[in-house]
């Protein structure tokens, strides 16, 4: 919206009369926009009214599941305590820890054997990767170049 100004005139031609209905006419003006901004005003307190009561209701669904899942927690955590205390029990009547520690040995002492066993092959693969492939190849084909005359010889 423009703003418009009040031109008075300079010079004295401007009657009383003039100026109420121009007081009167920007007084209207006025009036108007206090309108328009007590209209907006209200607006927006009830979109913040139904912002804060949906805030609300969503807190209040929350703390609905929040207490249900709190009562599931402590229904679970005394349904592990009792878990526990049987499995204690179990333990103290049968030898299962000395079983554990006879299994912890026993594959400890396979973590060994596996150790030397790879040991051995990597010191394999150690020889097989010295040995001079051009050489062999060359080995093979004189080989094959005296063998071929004794197959002929046989009749093969």
């Amino acid at each position: 919206m423009e703003k418009e100004l009040i031109v008075i005139p300079e010079n004295n031609n401007f009657s009383e009369k003039d100026y109420q209905k121009l007081v009167y006419e920007e007084s209207l003006k006025q009036t108007a926009l206090l309108e328009k901004q007590i209209s907006s005003a209200k607006r927006q307190n009830i979109i913040v009214s139904v912002l804060m009561l949906v805030v609300a209701i969503a807190l209040i669904m929350l703390t609905v599941q929040l207490g249900g899942i709190l009562e599931e927690a402590n229904s679970a955590i005394n349904e592990i305590t009792s878990l526990t205390q049987q499995l204690n029990g179990i333990l103290e009547e049968t030898q299962l820890t000395e079983l554990l520690n006879n299994a912890n040995t026993l594959i400890a002492d396979s973590g060994d054997a596996l150790k030397e066993a790879l040991e051995g092959i990597d010191e394999a693969l150690g020889t097989v990767s010295q040995i001079d492939i051009e050489t062999l190849n060359h080995a093979i084909a004189d080989l094959k170049k005296v063998v071929e005359p004794l197959a002929k010889l046989f009749g093969r």
